[in-house]
């Protein structure tokens, strides 16, 4: 079981009044699907036109309608094995977009770390003298240059 198969669900009606649900401890469920007779009706797909009454089949698609739209993966037309698999060029080209990605944000940062040292340093916005950076770079060092200005 995954992490989804245990999450909790609410099913609420359009005044957003909660009229089932399925918490995380069973015990503690207000609405169960069984006391509140809910039932599901599919529109299109491979279930279009049918309606399900059965608990633990509504439940079932419940909590895969919590992921979005519930799919089926198809395994027999390509004789798949549901594992994704890509080639050397995919794997150098997801590798390169990643380190593209990281290299841009990594300037970014870096740039804004130079053009605004002094708000990481801590240093006061309204400070009248000018500090010089590069010598010592500690704040209050009495042996810091400064220049009055």
């Amino acid at each position: 079981s995954n992490f989804f198969e245990t999450f909790p669900v609410i099913l609420t009606d359009g005044e957003g009044v909660v009229r089932a649900d399925i918490p995380f401890r069973r015990a503690e469920s207000k609405y169960s699907f069984e006391q509140q007779g809910v039932e599901v009706s599919f529109y299109g797909g491979a279930l279009d036109g049918q309606t399900f009454t059965n608990p633990a089949l509504v439940k079932q698609y419940a909590r895969k309608a919590q992921g979005g739209e519930p799919f089926e993966f198809d395994r027999e037309t390509l004789n798949s094995d549901g594992v994704f698999r890509t080639s050397t060029r995919g794997w150098f080209t997801y590798g390169h977009a990643c380190f593209a990605l990281f290299f841009f944000f990594g300037h970014i940062w870096h740039g804004c770390r130079t053009l605004f040292r002094d708000v990481f340093a801590g240093i006061d916005p309204d400070l009248e003298e000018q500090v010089e950076f590069g010598l010592f770079q500690k704040l209050g060092d009495l042996s810091t240059r400064k220049q009055e200005g």
